[in-house]
């Protein structure tokens, strides 16, 4: 049981509350997860099963697509709904949209919220100033002198949807529903905000769907209430009865290259050598010294033991360098 495990999460669970449910439901206590998601949230959550565990940073710097609600003409501390409410604006009138606000309108801003921004890190996250994680100073109801701008990177934005005035106060707000994906560092609240701003009425994010993690897709995923019932009804201790929702760890990173080694080479790798054979057989796959390799660094590799079939070691080299072993995974 050393794998990946697609958690499709529902709303109102913490990554935690996942991960304990998994360790409950598996009875396997190795259980970590690679990119937090909100309670508010719901979608993919990676959990780490096992050895597994020790490849979240190969993970976690994958871009994350999504499914984002935003409000209009309401703006919170926390920039979404959980948060508290700093001003609201209403958006819509006998159910058309206030004067100033239009569809058109609505489309550019968002169209243009694309690309490279600067933009303020939201109050409620992990990000540390002085040393001090900033969702320390807010649960205080603190904030602090300064909050940090970052370049955050947005792309293949896609309006699919406005709806105009939900059910009680919710009447007086317009949404809009879009599919966008983001690099690590990201904040899809701090999206949110930024397009509410550029129309000028203020926004923030009602309802958060991950629906991929790069190498990984939603579609594959299930709930965890699934995959207990499907643990507790298997016939053999092996993830293979979670269907979809179960990758190998051999399997686990999909956008590596891939080589096997038997015998005396897989011998010296787990002892931390990197045999000649090995070398050759790196130097013909990535054909060293071509332009492309020489300018974006050679594709990180998987080593696989042939005679185990088996995940034994990971390979990855800096710009301009050549293979180093990163990871051993001995037994």
């Amino acid at each position: 049981m050393n794998g990946v495990l697609l958690v499709d999460k529902e709303p109102g669970m913490t990554s935690h509350d996942v991960v304990a449910k998994a360790r409950r439901a598996l009875g396997i206590r190795s259980i970590g997860h690679a990119g937090t998601l909100d309670p508010l949230a719901s979608g993919l959550l990676l959990l780490l099963v096992g050895e597994a565990t020790k490849i979240s940073d190969y993970l976690l710097n994958g871009d994350k697509s999504y499914e984002v609600t935003v409000r209009l003409g309401v703006e919170t501390d926390s920039m979404d709904i959980t948060g508290k409410v700093l001003k609201e604006t209403p958006t819509v009138l006998a159910g058309k949209l206030v004067d100033g606000l239009s569809e058109d309108k609505i489309r550019e801003t968002v169209a243009r919220a694309s690309g490279v921004l600067n933009l303020e890190v939201p109050v409620h996250s992990a990000v540390k100033v002085d040393g001090k994680k900033l969702y320390e100073h807010a649960h205080k109801g603190e904030r602090p002198d300064v909050v940090p701008v970052r370049e955050m990177s947005f792309y293949g934005v896609e309006l699919l949807g406005l709806e105009l005035g939900g059910e009680g106060d919710a009447e007086k707000f317009a949404e809009i529903r879009v599919r966008l994906s983001c690099s690590k560092g990201s904040f899809i609240r701090a999206w949110a905000n930024h397009v509410g701003r550029g129309l000028g009425v203020g926004g923030t994010v009602s309802a958060l769907r991950r629906t991929a993690s790069a190498p990984y897709s939603v579609s594959g995923a299930k709930r965890i209430s699934e995959i207990a019932e499907l643990w507790e009804n298997r016939q053999v201790r092996s993830g293979d009865v979670l269907g979809s929702a179960w990758v190998p760890l051999e399997q686990a990173l999909p956008h590596f290259g891939q080589v096997e080694v038997a015998g005396h080479d897989a011998t010296l790798l787990r002892n931390g050598q990197i045999s000649k054979w090995l070398q050759g057989e790196l130097l013909r796959k990535t054909q060293l010294g071509s332009a492309l390799s020489s300018q974006m660094g050679l594709q990180p590799m998987c080593v696989i033991n042939r005679d185990e079939n088996r995940l034994l070691a990971l390979l990855v080299a800096e710009p301009g360098e050549f293979y180093k072993i990163r990871r051993v995974f001995p037994a």
